[in-house]
């Protein structure tokens, strides 16, 4: 009966295709529209199963992330190309693989969400590893020395690191943060007010020079004056004011931006955690803080201020002193003594044996931190202090005038070290401590590292 049943099936199917009708209609069939291949894709897209994937080979923190990859981008891609995006987004996050600027535009997109959730997990489980400030505290409490074998191979895994990139796809050679960049390995460190580009470039050895620029000063009219920034002998920028030193000024600000779209630029986390030593009455507390000297503001003549007042009736506008505004435009600081010695005499020799062995302590542990000397410490002692930071290598700043003077000790850590730790191994201890901009030419690489730093007070 179903041989049957079929048989009449085809001869009705004969009968329709040699009728007029089904003729004409079959010819109207003919000249409608083909579906496009954008159109079967997408009718198609969700016909095949992700985990389809799966390679015996693949660790699971890979295939997790290149699964919710494909998973987010399934209903916009065709299956042969997401898989081809998943792998290269896998390559690009973990090998550190390089691609023509377009494709790793599109990667970084489209993953921008996936790999910033996926970083911060993988952050969490680092920082389980590491032994917390507390329980460090209590460990030194109890007697616990680190010795200075294993404070110089922490130094040297440092250092190591910075030679242990991730590697391009097949094993190549290790990746050069500074390959291709216009200005080498020239790295633009956030700090030092105006002293900033001119400290950048001598740590690399750049020449450096601000000078006024005569070949302007043509153009510009008899009242202004014309300033360049020079690096190398090459003239990157160029300013205006009504003298020299706004010029100078001027063409500053426009020299920074410059070479932040050219440069990597560092720059202390102003929140960041600060050891604070205070000397009191029964010895010297240690405790933490997140005010750091280097950040805390120092008073300016305002309105309040008598001497304000007093220089307004004498025709002073504000700004600088003179009559180009060339002098200086902060009060003349003053020293408080805080003893009962008399002017000539000091005694560096007090105590300073127990500020060596805590220095000595602060150079022998893994500690980034910095260590912050509170003014209740008198000039002489902060002057021994600056004497052994500096023999055990160290650099130390002093901050403030007056009652509010403090000394700031931190360890010296190259730059090349520090962009390694915190662009190619995210290491939280860096990445708490430091903010990084990439250079645009970079940014295809470490898209989240594009947003411009602040600076306020490298520009007044």
């Amino acid at each position: 009966m179903a041989t049957i049943a079929k048989r009449q099936k085809v001869e009705d199917v004969e009968q329709l295709e040699t009728s007029p009708t089904s003729q004409k209609q079959g010819k109207k069939h003919k000249k409608s529209k083909k579906p496009s291949s954008a159109e079967n894709a997408a009718e198609n897209s969700g016909d095949w199963d992700v985990d389809d994937y799966k390679t015996e080979y693949e660790s699971e923190e890979h295939w997790e992330l290149r699964r919710d990859f494909m998973l987010a981008h399934k209903d916009r891609f065709d299956e042969e190309r997401l898989v081809c995006l998943a792998q290269t987004f896998i390559n690009m996050e973990f090998m550190g693989c390089k691609y023509p600027n377009e494709t790793m535009l599109l990667v970084a997109e489209l993953s921008k969400d996936i790999a910033e959730e996926f970083r911060k997990n993988r952050a969490l489980r680092l920082k389980r590893t590491f032994v917390s400030a507390s329980d460090a505290a209590e460990q030194r409490a109890k007697g616990r020395k680190v010795g200075a074998a294993a404070a110089r191979s922490e130094v040297q895994s440092l250092q190591s690191a910075s030679s242990r990139d991730r590697l391009c796809f097949g094993g190549g050679e290790p990746v050069n943060l500074f390959d291709g960049l216009r200005y080498g390995n020239l790295v633009i460190y956030l700090a030092g007010g105006r002293s900033c580009l001119r400290n950048s470039c001598n740590t690399v050895k750049i020449k450096y020079e601000e000078r006024s620029s005569e070949a302007q000063q043509a153009i510009a009219d008899d009242l202004s004056k014309t300033a360049e920034i020079l690096l190398n002998d090459e003239v990157i920028a160029t300013g205006i004011g009504e003298n020299l030193k706004i010029a100078k000024l001027a063409a500053y600000k426009q020299a920074i931006l410059l070479l932040q779209t050219h440069c990597y630029s560092i720059k202390l986390n102003a929140s960041r955690e600060t050891i604070k030593v205070e000397k009191g009455k029964n010895g010297v507390n240690i405790n933490v803080t997140k005010e750091s000297a280097d950040n805390l503001g120092e008073p300016k003549l305002d309105k309040n201020n008598k001497g304000y007042h007093m220089m307004r009736l004498m025709g002073w506008t504000g700004g600088g002193l003179g009559r180009s505004k060339q002098g200086r435009e902060e009060p003349v600081g003053y020293l408080l003594k805080n003893n009962r010695m008399g002017l000539g005499s000091n005694d560096p020799h007090a105590n300073l044996a127990d500020y060596r062995k805590l220095i000595e302590n602060y150079v022998n542990s893994d500690d980034m931190r910095d260590m912050q000397f509170e003014p209740t410490f008198s000039k002489e002692e902060r002057a021994a202090l600056h004497q052994v930071a500096s023999k055990f290598g160290l650099r130390s700043n002093s901050y403030g005038v007056g009652e509010s003077r403090r000394l700031l000790i931190t360890k010296k850590i190259g730059y090349e070290i520090i962009l390694t730790e915190v662009l190619n191994r995210r290491n939280p201890k860096f990445c708490d401590r430091y903010f990084v901009q990439v250079p645009m030419q970079k940014a295809h690489l470490f898209p989240g590292h594009v947003a411009a730093l602040d600076l306020e007070n490298l520009t007044e």
